[in-house]
């Protein structure tokens, strides 16, 4: 009855403005969808577009189907669980694509590395360390592939400097006359990100 629903509408209209404010905050913040339990992910360094399915009496929390580009998961998992078989799933996807971009990118330009690995670091898309070890960021995989080239020649460049020198940004501009634009995109993602990709 429309009536009776009124007055209670009425008494929560302060909640309820909260709380469209909140999730529009939240979209905004999230602009690939679904918070803690998206509907799709969109990998636009590699082009892929993938559904996630909430199944009720899944086996397991996530199964990939790679056919349909679909990611299966238990409805009944929670927030905590989702999050957590997500990024493992990513982290895979990141492991199988990002080692051979770095490669194709070192041969191109002749830098060489030692060696790569895959993490999930909060605050960088990726380093280099002393002994020519490049780790790189699996959220990597939801930027443009621009930035992403431009991400591994920078971390490549640091195998020749291992600073933010003159001499460094020079080497950088070598092979990415448009770092500085790059540079931009990459902190403008870093506040895009889903919110699923970081641990609670």
């Amino acid at each position: 009855d429309e009536t009776a629903l009124a007055p209670i509408l009425a008494r929560r209209a302060d909640w309820i403005r909260d709380m469209q404010a909140r999730q529009a905050r939240q979209r905004e913040a999230d602009p690939h969808g679904g918070g803690l339990r998206p509907r799709e992910i969109r990998l636009a360094a590699i082009d892929e577009h993938w559904q996630v399915d909430y199944r009720p009496g899944a086996a397991r929390i996530l199964r990939a189907a790679p056919q349909a580009r679909t990611l299966l998961v238990a409805a009944e998992a929670d927030d905590t669980a989702v999050g957590r078989a997500l990024r493992q799933w990513l982290q895979r996807r990141a492991r199988a694509v990002l080692p051979d971009w770095l490669a194709e990118v070192s041969a191109e330009t002749g830098l060489r590395y030692r060696s790569v690995g895959i993490r999930g670091q909060r605050s960088r898309w990726g380093s280099c360390s002393a002994r020519g070890h490049i780790s790189l960021n699996r959220n990597l995989l939801f930027l443009p592939p621009d930035a992403v080239r431009y991400l591994l020649v920078h971390e490549l460049c640091h195998t020749l400097h291992l600073n933010h020198s003159p001499a460094f940004w020079q080497a950088v501009a070598r092979h990415q006359p448009d770092y500085r634009a790059r540079e931009a995109c990459l902190r403008e993602a870093a506040t895009r990100l889903p919110l699923w990709v970081h641990a609670i």
